[in-house]
């Protein structure tokens, strides 16, 4: 039960942060190309990171093929890694959301296995105990 809770509570959260982000780089596309510019990316990746965002948000909720979803994880694992490193290098607040977001994914991940099935073949099973 307490592995179910972790995951829903983690995925959701890192989930509805992303969702929020995509629903502002539609919203705001030249807030977000100065966002991007500002810790050093170019203005194109803001569309680009709405599909991606998407896709990743919907294969790690559908988690279908299961393959899929962990790709997903990783790419999210690498963006919030770039976003924090970004963040400090140029010296501009924000780092802190990145290292929670960094928080809930690598939890969501951890836990996936004793939340949901079937099970990814690469996540150790620290969670099983709790399921």
């Amino acid at each position: 039960m307490v592995a179910k809770i972790v995951y829903w509570v983690s995925t959701i959260a890192f989930c509805a942060v992303y969702a929020l982000s995509v629903y502002t780089y539609i919203t705001d596309p030249a807030g977000a190309a100065a966002g991007y510019a500002g810790v050093g990316y170019p203005a194109y990746l803001v569309s680009m990171m709405i599909f991606v965002k998407l896709a990743g948000i919907l294969a790690v909720l559908v988690r279908w093929p299961v393959g899929l979803a962990q790709l997903a994880y990783a790419g999210f694992f690498y963006h919030l890694l770039l976003a924090f490193s970004a963040h400090i290098a140029a010296g501009v607040p924000g780092f802190e959301i990145a290292i929670v977001l960094f928080v809930c994914v690598i939890l969501s991940w951890l836990s996936q296995n004793a939340a949901r099935g079937p099970g990814a073949a690469y996540v150790p099973n620290w969670f099983d105990r709790f399921a």
